[in-house]
């Protein structure tokens, strides 16, 4: 599977693929999930039928839904990652796009490397917060992000972590390179996690 897709347009890569993942749950058209990624209608096309070739998703004239496979895996992923949104942050922002995961028992060592793959994949920038005792820390910097910015703890606060979680926001020019990014990340993420 991972060699048949590094035939694929440079455009997506397989981080989409679990972005997908969630958009597609409840199902949506190609348009919704064109607009959502911030991909071309031929990428779209080709990430879908890739998808479908692999038994990830199924489509109808009514768009593309998950498959049973395809939601066992997202359930396997929501275990570490339940929370992927667009955010609107001042301090905390590291692109003109933000999108924030919230990370559950995943363990991170190294922030730099994170923040490094993120601009070698088009990413503008990453930062990682840890949620401990009702605060939202960033590593380095301040033990407790209220005292810095009320604004981005409350907007980090309305993500819903829970004690110990990680707190990943990416960053890019588009929605399409932060999104891009931050699959790939998380997929990266995931997979040191096995």
């Amino acid at each position: 599977m991972a060699r048949e897709f590094e035939k694929h347009p440079k455009d997506f890569n397989i981080g989409h693929i679990l972005l997908i993942l969630f958009y597609a749950e409840e199902g949506l058209s190609r348009s919704r999930l064109k607009e959502l990624l911030g991909l071309g209608e031929g990428s779209v096309k080709s990430i879908v039928k890739y998808m479908k070739k692999h038994g990830l998703l199924s489509t109808s004239k009514a768009g593309s839904r998950l498959t049973k496979k395809g939601s066992s895996i997202l359930r396997k992923i929501m275990v570490f990652v339940p929370r992927i949104c667009k955010v609107s942050l001042e301090y905390l922002s590291v692109g003109k796009i933000n999108y924030a995961a919230i990370l559950r028992g995943v363990k991170i060592s190294e922030i730099l490397r994170i923040r490094d793959m993120v601009i070698r994949l088009g990413g503008t920038g990453a930062i990682l917060l840890f949620y401990k005792r009702g605060r939202v820390e960033i590593p380095y910097v301040t033990e407790d992000l209220k005292s810095v910015s009320s604004s981005d703890y409350s907007k980090i606060c309305e993500l819903n972590p829970q004690e110990e979680d990680s707190i990943i926001i990416v960053g890019g020019e588009d929605k399409s390179s932060a999104l891009k990014a931050l699959g790939s990340v998380l997929l990266g993420l995931l997979m040191q996690q096995a």
